[in-house]
């Protein structure tokens, strides 16, 4: 019985040592905190100096002036033989600002901004073959040249060329069958549409 209520009386000791620990911790750490500034103040403040001092922050980066809101993107003129390639890079340059969201994709008479395009390549890159030696797949490369006009200031705020498709966008060849195979190069090409739509879209508003 003795035994036990020193037990008693030791856990008692312990847990009052463990609270005043716990409580002089909790106090440097109080100390600790109020020592360094926090960095949501850190951060509201230097904000604040920024807006004071003439800079902002806007979503749209890159070359787009910030008080942009619109753009206009005409048809795509094709300067290859390759048909209908300008209709595929169009739609997907239009789908790609949609998508994206920061810039309203208007017509040229109401646009802050007016991309004009043209596909200057489009071809076709043996990427496999077979035992006999006749093309297995193809590689489908896309380039562009485009320009980026202010409306405003009619000034050109972008001008590159050469443009091109980065990944992978291949089909196979289906021998035998003509039909298989064009679905397959229609397929490759709206992927390379999208490719180059999704490098000149991040090429103009987030300047790489």
């Amino acid at each position: 019985m003795m035994r036990d209520e020193a037990l008693i009386m030791t856990d008692e000791r312990r847990g009052t040592r463990d609270e005043k620990e716990l409580k002089q911790a909790s106090i440097v750490l109080a100390r600790e905190a109020s020592d360094r500034p926090s960095s949501l103040v850190f951060l509201l403040s230097l904000l604040l100096l920024l807006s004071s001092c003439g800079y902002g922050f806007t979503s749209v980066g890159g070359v787009v002036p910030r008080d942009t809101k619109t753009i206009a993107i005409p048809a795509f003129i094709n300067d290859t033989a390759e048909p209908y390639v300008d209709v595929e890079v169009t739609k997907a340059v239009v789908n790609e600002f949609l998508t994206d969201g920061r810039l309203k994709v208007v017509g040229a008479e109401t646009s802050d901004l007016i991309l004009k395009g043209k596909v200057t390549k489009f071809e076709m890159i043996p990427a496999a073959y077979t035992a006999d030696n006749y093309v297995q797949a193809y590689r489908v490369y896309i380039g562009l040249n485009l320009t980026v006009e202010d409306v405003k200031t009619h000034k050109l705020i972008l001008q590159d060329t050469g443009i091109g498709s980065v990944f992978n966008a291949s089909y196979g060849v289906s021998l035998g069958d003509i039909t298989a195979t064009k679905i397959a190069k229609e397929a490759a090409l709206k992927n390379a549409s999208r490719d180059v739509a999704s490098t000149l879209r991040s090429r103009l508003l987030d300047g790489f």
